[in-house]
């Protein structure tokens, strides 16, 4: 009887000291799709002289913290063979709410950068 009364307890315990990654969250959290076939050495947030540094082809970088931040930005991206720039048709007046999001890059046929915001779940 006291073995299930102590298993329990250790089952409870450890249910309730568990944390889920947005528990602690006090920023906005973005990270960086690299959904193309380049290698980036550097993605560089403009407004915010935010670097992100060595995101593989087809993989994520690191969430990194904003005070503030909206869904679209300038960008800047260094590859080993060229830099290209992206620049928003449009600009969002309002700010994102704390929380997980990503800017995903893609390239077209003709270089041509894209970025979609995802917010992530």
């Amino acid at each position: 009887m006291k073995r299930v009364f102590l298993l329990s307890v250790i089952c409870v315990v450890l249910l309730f000291s568990c944390t889920d990654i947005d528990d602690n969250v006090s920023l906005v959290n973005i990270r960086i799709q690299n959904s193309t076939e380049l290698f980036f050495t550097e993605v560089r947030i403009a407004e915010r002289d935010t670097v992100y540094e060595n995101i593989e082809a087809g993989k994520f970088s690191e969430y990194m913290e904003f005070e503030t931040a909206y869904p679209t930005a300038s960008i800047s991206i260094l590859t080993d063979s060229t830099s290209i720039n992206y620049f928003p048709t449009e600009v969002s007046a309002d700010s994102l709410p704390i929380g997980f999001y990503t800017y995903e890059i893609t390239l077209d046929a003709e270089n041509q950068v894209g970025l979609t915001f995802k917010i992530d779940e």
